[in-house]
This record gives C-alpha cells, sequence and structure tokens, in this order.
C-alpha cells in the first residue's frame, strides 16, 4: 500500500531532496482497500482507513456508504444508523431505495421499530413496489402486530 522511500534520511536532512507531498487518497481506491481489509475480516482497519479517508473527502457518498457498510457488518447499529442518516443527507432528492432500505433494517435491528415502520412507509412512497422494501415494511408490520397483541393481552 505506503511505498518506502528510496532515499536515504540523510539525504533529506541535506535539504537536497525534499519528501514527496501528502496527496488524498481517492475515495474510489480507499473503497478498493476497504473491500479488501473486509474480505480478509480486518473490519477495524477497514473502517479506520474509510474514517482517515473521510477526514480528507467529507462529502464523498462513497465513504459514507463505506462506513454504514462496515458498521452493519460489524453490527454496530448506532454507528450505522448515523452514517445512512448522513448518506440520506447528502443524496438528498437523489436518494436511492438501497439506502432507505439499509436505513430501515438498521432501525429494526436497533429496536426502533415505530421508527423504522415509518422511514419504510415513507421510503415506499418514493419507491412504490421496491421488493426489498416492501419486504422489510411487511416485516414491521408482523412486528408491530405482535407487540399490539401482547400490550392487548
Amino acid at each position: 500500500m505506503l511505498q518506502a522511500l528510496a532515499v536515504s534520511p540523510a539525504a533529506l536532512d541535506t535539504g537536497f531532496i525534499s519528501p514527496p507531498e501528502h496527496k488524498p487518497v481517492s475515495p474510489q481506491l480507499v473503497r478498493q482497500a476497504a473491500v479488501d481489509l473486509v474480505a480478509g475480516n480486518q473490519l477495524s482497519q477497514a473502517y479506520a482507513l474509510v474514517e482517515d479517508a473521510l477526514s480528507q473527502h467529507p462529502d464523498s457518498q462513497e465513504l459514507v456508504s463505506m462506513l454504514a457498510l462496515i458498521s452493519e457488518a460489524r453490527q454496530d447499529w448506532d454507528q450505522a444508523s448515523v452514517h445512512l442518516e448522513r448518506l440520506v443527507r447528502l443524496q438528498g432528492s437523489k436518494v436511492t431505495a438501497e439506502t432507505l432500505n439499509h436505513w430501515v433494517r438498521v432501525l429494526r435491528c436497533q429496536g426502533l421499530v415505530e421508527r423504522a415502520a415509518r422511514l419504510a412507509a415513507n421510503a415506499l412512497k418514493l419507491y412504490p413496489g421496491h421488493v426489498m422494501l416492501e419486504s422489510e415494511s411487511q416485516t414491521l408490520k408482523s412486528i408491530l402486530a405482535v407487540k399490539s397483541d401482547q400490550a392487548g393481552a
């Protein structure tokens, strides 16, 4: 990943050679490196890598979505929700059904079933008939029905 400097430290001290400039790494390269780390079950390292790159590219939807996905893989639902909410803000009127579906699922995993159901209903207004959103919506309705039955018993 990082290349060694092919110059002796003494040459740097003399001022004859200046160190290379620190150039920001592209979100695409970070994504690939993170995918490789995740494939090697190095989730913490992948998260740290993407989080560091996000400081250089604070509005990168690609990096924010990677943080959300890594958080989901770690089952860190609170962080996943934070990153998905940020991604929704970044995507704005172009928010994708996949982003909304992930957020619905994360809210359900957090135990925020009512909020997840509201989000699913609103997402289905934007993406009527979306198979995964429909499935999540039905799951949430079932959970809420059971809770309602238990409360009434």
